[in-house]
């Protein structure tokens, strides 16, 4: 069975191209990441009454660290690079794939094992086992790929994606670190109770998924560990917030929590709606169409919400006002997420559940303004 194995390693005149990749699309989102979340913490912070000297110290300490990622680190990541371009071996036999790499443990695969298999053009495979954890990345830069795609073909269909793995994990990330900052500097229960039960599961998560994934390196697993410190944090903020609700209404503070909740979880749920839609390869059938309609209605009303909502607190325009443009938004956005509703329940897909939830959430929010305002 042995004899029949054969050999794939990466060739050496395509790791120049994914040198320049990084440098010009995967580090500069990464800065732009902190950059983005140091604004946002400074910024909230001299709202809620920072003193100027905390600021400016963090602000230079963030500040080192951008330069630290600007300059060292394309390096450190270059020569970690290099070391797994030169250690790639991939192994096709009879009936198995076997990954060799440094520094990450071997990961074998068995034919019938393969659940699916995904395809970025000009980037790389992902063939994926039983579990999202058990994947085998096979880059274009590999020997005789052409041969290794009509195998890995055979196993299952493939389907192409445009949405590569580090896009999704940066997205994360910026939404984790303004979501964490800005339960932080927040001081209302409302707002840091569920922010706070909500970032400190998520901690918790990565930390596991960290430790288990097997893509990463022993040090990174160690550093891993820091994340604790994260979720110390939000125990913290969490039993500062409960003790503050015992000077509060407690029924009041629930109602705004629920309130904060049904207003903006639409904008989560569409965002991920909206990446799972567009990410389902064509041709798509009406059914698909109609939970794009869905999708756009549904978006369409929750910037109306957005925007009244916006515009009544920066402008000040008093509460005659706020009344007239309360039921204008009403009398566009209600109308809009019903359809919303309709075309999901008509409509057929990925994103089916979530627009139709985000829908309802808005269309009870609209009704809410209607009775009250």
């Amino acid at each position: 069975m042995t004899d029949l194995a054969l050999h794939y390693r990466l060739l050496a005149a395509a790791l120049p191209g994914e040198e320049k990749r990084i440098r010009s699309s995967y580090v500069p989102t990464l800065v732009l990441v902190v950059a983005l979340s140091t604004v946002v913490f400074v910024a909230l912070g001299i709202r809620r009454g920072a003193t100027p000297k905390l600021m400016m110290g963090y602000g230079l300490a963030m500040a080192a660290y951008i330069a630290y990622l600007v300059v060292w680190y394309p390096r450190r990541i270059r020569r970690r690079l290099t070391k797994y371009w030169d250690t790639y071996d991939l192994e096709i036999g009879s009936d198995y794939l076997l990954r060799r790499q440094a520094d990450i443990p071997d990961l074998r695969l068995q034919f019938d094992e393969v659940q699916a298999v995904e395809h970025f053009r000009g980037r790389y495979l992902r063939v994926i086992g039983k579990t999202k954890s058990r994947v085998i990345a096979i880059p274009e830069g590999i020997d005789r790929f052409d041969q290794v795609l009509e195998t890995v073909s055979s196993l299952r269909p493939v389907r192409v994606r445009t949405i590569e793995q580090w896009h999704k994990y940066r997205a994360s990330m910026a939404a984790g670190l303004l979501l964490y900052v800005v339960m932080i500097w927040a001081t209302s229960p409302a707002v840091v109770i569920p922010l706070s039960l909500v970032m400190g599961s998520v901690v918790v998560w990565v930390f596991f998924w960290i430790r288990r994934n097997p893509y990463f390196s022993i040090n990174q697993k160690r550093i891993a560990w820091i994340y604790w410190l994260f979720f110390l944090m939000c125990i913290l903020k969490l039993l500062v917030a409960v003790d503050g609700t015992n000077r509060v209404n407690a029924p009041a503070m629930i109602g705004k929590m629920l309130a904060y909740m049904l207003a903006f979880s639409p904008c989560a749920l569409l965002t991920i709606g909206w990446v799972r839609w567009w990410r389902v390869p064509p041709p798509r059938n009406w059914r698909s169409y109609a939970v794009a309609y869905a999708l756009a209605a549904a978006s369409v009303s929750a910037l109306c919400l957005y925007g009244a909502l916006s515009y009544i607190q920066l402008a000040h325009i008093g509460h005659s006002n706020e009344h007239r443009l309360a039921m204008a938004g009403v009398y566009v956005g209600w109308p809009l997420s019903v359809v919303s509703v309709v075309a999901a329940v008509v409509g057929n897909g990925r994103s089916r559940a979530l627009v139709a939830l985000a829908g309802g959430s808005l269309a009870m929010v609209w009704s809410i303004a209607f009775f009250n305002a």
